[in-house]
């Protein structure tokens, strides 16, 4: 990847009548190099018709593939989909499908495909308690072990749950409360080992709030508030391969728009680039982020909720794009 600032924005699918309502995307690097994104559409937000629908854009291509449909329950709502890709180069699909009329009646449900996503095995739940959900992509510890972001609906908690045998079996730590709620976690291992946790917050929104664990995710600190910004909605971050970090978010308190990426280079203490990846009236939310082999970032994000978009960048663009310091 050359040296000079990289900025690119196109859609992975045009609106699709059948399904007139997308959100909640998320996107991972497959072993090939490809890229594999999903996201969860229907005729509206819980509905009974929304399934998770996945595309693929191939390395050396600039299309992003019809979607497919990865999971559909028939007559019951799915939603947040995660990709990840495991040490062992299975690709996982972490997904909830609701129960009831609410997000707090989810079950969380997972499968993998061993042939980079073209096919998938069996779908088994992860969680049966209901009102536990996924949101953001799990990452691998120093220590080998699996760690997937979690959160439960029903009291706006957040916390971890972890395997240490490749996803076969999971244990859940953390009840991560705050004021206002805190969900939809997202975290990332810092040079030290710990773990930074960044939390979307509730209420009338105000501010994202944070979380740190000193072993390997057991137990983890009282949430405490960040001056980064937070409207009530998604947030990310991703390790990049320089050891800075970036993170998606709104840089807002109400509404869901301007959607941006700061750049940390002291691992989350202070935040001095900060650039708009798209403004304007409407929604743009729900960044996922990643990092390809290439050091090119890749973030896929609502747009409108009438299709789903997809940024290709990297650090030069962001140190280009903005300068405003805010602190962690």
């Amino acid at each position: 990847m050359g040296e000079g600032a990289f900025f690119q924005v196109k859609n992975v699918f045009e609106l699709d009548p059948r399904r007139p309502s997308c959100h909640g995307s998320t996107i991972t690097e497959l072993p090939n190099g490809d890229l594999l994104a999903a996201w969860y559409a229907g005729s509206y937000e819980k509905a009974g018709d929304v399934a998770i629908l996945c595309s693929r854009l191939p390395r050396e291509e600039d299309k992003w593939s019809e979607p497919i449909v990865l999971a559909d329950t028939p007559d019951k709502s799915e939603g947040n989909p995660v990709l990840f890709v495991d040490d062992k180069r299975n690709v996982w699909l972490f997904f909830v499908t609701m129960y009831g009329a609410g997000w707090t009646t989810c079950k969380i449900k997972c499968k993998k495909s061993a042939d980079g996503g073209f096919t998938w095995g069996r779908t088994r739940v992860l969680r049966h308690r209901l009102g536990w959900m996924a949101r953001n992509k799990p990452i691998i510890l120093e220590n080998g072990d699996i760690l997937l972001p979690v959160y439960d609906e029903t009291k706006w908690h957040s916390m971890v749950m972890i395997s240490e045998d490749g996803g076969e079996t999971w244990n859940s730590y953390g009840d991560i409360g705050a004021p206002q709620g805190v969900i939809q976690p997202t975290v990332v291992q810092l040079s030290n080992c710990s773990l930074l946790m960044y939390m979307r917050t509730g209420g009338g929104g105000g501010c994202i709030w944070k979380s740190v664990s000193l072993d390997d995710g057991r137990t983890w600190s009282s949430a405490s508030p960040t001056p980064l910004r937070n409207p009530n909605s998604a947030i990310e971050l991703v390790k990049l391969a320089s050891g800075n970090i970036a993170l998606a978010f709104n840089d807002t308190t109400r509404g869901r728009t301007p959607l941006n990426i700061a750049l940390s280079l002291d691992e989350g203490a202070t935040w001095p680039f900060n650039g708009v990846l798209e403004a304007g009236e409407g929604e743009f939310s729900y960044p996922a982020i990643i990092q390809d082999a290439d050091g090119y970032i890749h973030i896929v994000y609502t747009n409108r909720r009438v299709n789903i978009r997809h940024v290709k960048t990297n650090e030069a663009w962001i140190k280009e794009g903005g300068k405003q310091t805010l602190s962690g």
